[in-house]
């Protein structure tokens, strides 16, 4: 579903494709915290992970940009409600976007990535610099990244993304989509 902004409605093509999704992806995951929805959480270990739901809630970007949901409201409480259980139980707390949450992809990632819902992300990211050892798992740009994001107050904690769209994607000189 490329591009895809549900906008919470479940209109064409989001039935089908859910379906497609179920049958080959959904059904091996964990159940979802919320029955009928797509993301879910595990733990393995002395880690747990939040798998987000980035398509099914998504406000198109014809939405004022301050008012843009990548995650709904919903979805996003069930983040902030693990991230607090998380950081009490799990030394490493990884939360898996399948768009980058980094704003460093130019062309199409500036409207199919967390950079088109800019004031959700700083206020998700002004929690998550509260958390040690947070670290986003992204994906769908096809080239690898890993990036900081530094806290203004040094206090706090640095969060990590590693998108890992594939790692072993061949090196190509002069075709790069993102930005230093």
């Amino acid at each position: 579903m490329d591009n895809f902004a549900g906008m919470e409605n479940d209109s064409w093509p989001y039935i089908q494709a859910s379906d497609a999704w179920n049958i080959y992806t959904a059904n091996a995951n964990p159940d979802p915290r919320i029955p009928g929805t797509q993301y879910y959480d595990f733990r393995y270990g002395d880690n747990a992970y939040f798998v987000l739901d980035t398509r099914r809630y998504r406000s198109g970007i014809s939405v004022d940009p301050s008012e843009r949901t990548m995650l709904g409201a919903t979805q996003l409480a069930s983040l902030y409600e693990w991230l607090a259980k998380a950081n009490q139980t799990a030394t490493f707390k990884f939360i898996v976007s399948s768009v980058p949450f980094t704003s460093l992809w130019r062309v199409d990632a500036q409207i199919d990535s967390w950079a088109a819902y800019a004031a959700e992300k700083a206020a998700l990211l002004e929690v998550l610099h509260t958390v040690p050892n947070v670290f986003i798992i992204s994906g769908d740009r096809h080239e690898f990244a890993n990036i900081e994001f530094n806290p203004e107050n040094p206090a706090l904690h640095t969060v990590h993304e590693i998108s890992t769209s594939p790692l072993n994607m061949f090196y190509i000189p002069f075709i790069h989509t993102l930005r230093s």
